[in-house]
């Protein structure tokens, strides 16, 4: 009886610690990529300098700007992870922050990061 139970609590810790695990690589990744567009937009300065980057004509007058990343990430368990990218400017046009936010088929979830710049 003994043994059966202790096969039981060995298989739910394993279960509960890939659990973990699966979650901890998958916010790593997301952190990653922030990172990664931080560095790719991080410098930019102006409404224009964005759009000329992103190589959109529209949002002319938008506030703020959503784009996202063309291709699936890999950082989600199914594999459907995007990354999406709000930037917002001030009367000026002036960039003021840059919000990296997980998208999944289209839908924002959860922001990962945001700067201010």
């Amino acid at each position: 009886m003994h043994v059966i139970v202790i096969a039981i609590l060995i298989v739910a810790g394993g279960v509960l610690g890939t659990g973990v695990w699966a979650t901890n690589t998958e916010n790593s990744c997301w952190k990653h990529e922030a990172k990664l567009v931080f560095e790719k937009y991080g410098s930019l300065k102006t409404r224009a300098e964005v759009l000329r980057t992103i190589q959109i004509e529209k949002g002319q007058k938008s506030n703020p700007i959503d784009v996202i990343e063309g291709d699936y990430n890999g950082c989600s368990l199914g594999s459907n992870g995007m990354t999406a990218i709000r930037f917002y400017f001030d009367r000026e046009n002036k960039l003021t922050a840059i919000q990296v936010w997980r998208n999944y088929s289209g839908v924002e979830t959860q922001m990962i990061e945001e700067r201010k710049l």
